[in-house]
């Protein structure tokens, strides 16, 4: 069994989809890290080399964006999760130790290839070739409708 680097760290609760998706990218090897606030995920920082930070927007003791500083000292990259009424988006704050806050924004159903994208590029800096994910099973399609048949009137028999 391959040994997982953490290189995400999650601060604040992640959605059930977030968390399907770092599931998926543990299985190659990407691991990850979750803290609850702004304070704790300094200190990981300080501590570790960091690709990839997602923050909540709001947090117990601060906001996602309080993080940029310490991102852009790691030449990492920085999202903050903004909730919206039915889904969540992705805003990158730093890329690759950039500040981009308004350059774009991601979409939840999106956010695993970005991650994917971001991951094997520091993979690659660092001399490692990454393993990637498989692709998600495409949905089955729905049976073909038949065109309804024909009804015969009362009379015509």
């Amino acid at each position: 069994m391959a040994v997982k680097a953490v290189r995400i760290l999650t601060i604040g609760k992640p959605t059930f989809s977030t968390n399907s998706t770092l599931s998926r990218l543990a299985e190659c090897g990407w691991g990850f890290y979750g803290v609850d606030g702004v304070r704790e995920g300094r200190d990981v920082l300080k501590a570790f080399q960091i690709d990839v930070v997602l923050a909540a927007e709001s947090l117990p003791d601060g906001r996602g964006y309080d993080l940029a500083d310490s991102v852009v000292r790691q030449s990492g990259t920085l999202l903050v999760g903004v909730a919206l009424s039915e889904n969540s988006l992705w805003l990158p704050v730093v890329d690759h130790g950039e500040h981009v806050l308004g350059s774009r924004a991601i979409g939840a159903r999106i956010l695993e290839s970005e991650l994917v994208r971001i991951l094997t590029i520091r993979a690659r800096e660092r001399g490692v070739e990454p393993v990637m994910p498989p692709k998600p099973q495409p949905k089955r399609a729905a049976p073909p409708r038949q065109a309804p048949g024909r009804r015969r009137s009362a009379g015509a028999a």
